[in-house]
């Protein structure tokens, strides 16, 4: 214990003497030599807590005590230095600059000083400001290249061309010619337009680095000349230096195509996606026209060619078995699309999109033991991506796995965040599944749920309605529930069936027969309606024509519970 206290307190008096030092030199530097004892004493006491203030990170009251400092040692350049860096750092830019410009006049000679100064005209955008400074710095106080590199950027950004390119010109007479200062001209002469001038650049970059991309340069701006040939010429002589270069190929396919010459244009576009120096993302980019579902039919069968051209030069790439995967859906090869976005993911598995498609083609395949395994493998890459959540849960419903699919849409709401919608279609699975499962308080809490979410939501009040009417309960608010759906869409056989429906339960047998019969022009063979027309029939004294209906719901796989009994003993069943 004691030596540890020691240690600590040893510690402490270091950073004090550090600090006293450092604060030692900062006055020196400031030049408080036209003080009195007395006033440097008081000075340097202001000064003292500003910098503590400072170094603690307490820059308002740094702030405040540095202009304190100023009134008792008004030609004190690094509290003036000290204010524009502190406010620099506040962002008050403004104020950073006037205060930077009184310590560059009191100290001009002080390297940090001018430093910061020139640094904030170029955050001011005082861009010329900036380049002026760091000239002068270069020539009266340090000769540092880096302060003419700085000056060039910053002429170019104020729209200063030509001083932008004598400043490089300096430098280059200072090193010699160099790749970067170079490539920094023609970009210059590009910018303001003179081609003639960059190409001139290019051409001595070319003798200095005979590298092809600067051959591509070269020819680029051939091209933006109009001098098609000269460019035409120096990609050709590209390809025959390096025959598999991508923007060679690429630039010649543009050209071909511009000149309507779609062979050579395609034979060109071959090559760049087989190229190896052109970027992935460039490559996608030109395969995205060919795997449209708006391309036209030669587009379409070029992408496949094209696609498979760019998985030999990419293995390890996902994206090329995603793009054959979405060539082969639009086909409606769903089985092989499949097996495309498989392969993807054995590259990249945390592709949300490619799990979104492999469930696409499962519902196609209509193969639901796919669709819940690959729905299984997705959630534990996406726990809390609804849409997954949401084909289990159908998928469930679908096999009859009720509790399965009531569990996964409860748990798969909890990750819809401002989406009613979806809200209202796992509530809405929930609420079917709960009804199979006879839980009917917990049908009733669900659909109340949905209905909060949205009154007038035409799935949500059919099937609550039809709920309570198959239960013979609240047949009144069942009635205005299934009519609102009615209003909102009225063709639907499906609400027609249910409005009829709770009028039969309600025993308003001639009403219901005339819903039934509308359902029934729309939907003729669903064998939930035929019964209900048969019941209906059978109250209304059609007994004959209520066993016909009966049998043809039957023929139509109507899963009603006592449709049998009903045929063969030829009468109504409850």
């Amino acid at each position: 214990m004691f030596v540890f206290e020691n240690l600590i307190l040893k510690k402490y008096i270091y950073y004090i003497f550090l600090f006293g030092a450092l604060l030692v030199q900062t006055i020196a530097n400031g030049q408080t030599g036209n003080l009195n004892e007395e006033q440097r004493l008081a000075f340097d006491k202001v000064f003292f807590k500003a910098m503590k203030e400072k170094m603690l990170g307490n820059l308002d009251e740094a702030d405040l005590s540095f202009r304190e400092a100023i009134i008792l040692d008004k030609e004190n350049a690094n509290v003036y230095y000290q204010i524009a860096e502190i406010n620099y750092v506040k962002k008050n830019i403004k104020e950073a600059v006037r205060f930077g410009q009184m310590a560059v006049q009191l100290n001009p000679k002080n390297i940090w000083y001018n430093n910061l100064l020139a640094d904030l005209y170029k955050t001011n955008r005082n861009y010329e400001k900036s380049a002026e400074l760091y000239i002068q710095m270069y020539e009266n106080l340090k000769p540092e290249l880096n302060y003419l590199y700085e000056a060039a950027t910053n002429y170019f950004y104020e729209n200063k061309f030509s001083k932008s390119i004598k400043t490089l010109n300096r430098i280059e007479k200072l090193i010699g010619p160099k790749e970067e200062v170079i490539i920094k001209k023609e970009q210059i002469y590009l910018q303001s337009n003179k081609i003639n001038k960059a190409i001139s650049e290019v051409e001595r970059l070319i003798k200095l680095y005979p590298d092809v991309k600067y051959k591509g340069m070269l020819a680029d701006l051939y091209l933006s000349k109009k001098k098609e040939q000269k460019a035409i010429e120096i990609y050709n002589e590209i390809l025959k230096q390096d025959s598999t270069n991508g923007y060679a190929s690429i630039a010649l396919s543009d050209y071909y195509g511009s000149k309507k010459n779609s062979s050579l244009a395609y034979k060109y576009l071959k090559t760049a996606i087989a190229s190896n120096d052109m970027e992935v993302k460039y490559k996608i980019q030109i395969l995205i026209p060919f795997v449209s579902p708006q391309a036209s039919k030669e587009q379409h069968l070029q992408g496949y060619e094209l696609v498979n051209i760019f998985k030999q030069a990419n293995k390890a790439e996902a994206t090329g078995f995603m793009l054959n995967g979405d060539l082969l859906m639009q086909d409606k090869l769903y089985k092989q699309a499949r097996e495309e976005y498989l392969s993807a993911t054995k590259i990249d598995a945390t592709n949300y999109m490619v799990w979104q498609q492999i469930l696409f083609c499962d519902q196609e395949l209509n193969d639901n033991e796919k669709l819940l395994s690959d729905c299984e493998n997705a959630i534990s890459l996406f726990p809390t991506e609804p849409l997954f959540y949401n084909f289990k849960s159908i998928t469930n419903y679908q096999q009859k796995n009720y509790e399965a699919a009531l569990s996964t849409a409860l748990a798969g709401i909890e990750y819809v965040v401002d989406n009613d919608e979806l809200k209202i279609q796992f509530l809405s699975i929930a609420g079917d599944a709960a009804h199979k499962l006879k839980k009917n308080n917990l049908v009733d809490s669900i659909y109340k749920q949905a209905l909060l979410l949205d009154p007038k939501n035409a799935y949500a009040l059919n099937n609550y309605a039809y709920y309570l009417s198959l239960r013979k309960e609240k047949l009144d608010k069942a009635d205005s529930m299934s009519y609102l759906s009615l209003q909102i869409e009225p063709n639907s056989a499906s609400y027609l069936d249910t409005y009829g429906w709770i009028l039969y339960q309600k025993k308003d047998y001639q009403k219901a027969k005339n819903y039934i019969e509308q359902s029934l022009t729309i939907s003729p063979n669903s064998g939930e309606v035929l019964e209900h027309y048969g019941d209906i029939l059978y109250r209304l004294g059609e007994k004959t024509e209520a066993i016909k209906y009966w049998n043809k719901a039957l023929e139509n796989n109507s899963s009603g519970e006592f449709l049998n009994e009903k045929i063969k003993l030829g009468k109504l069943i409850e």
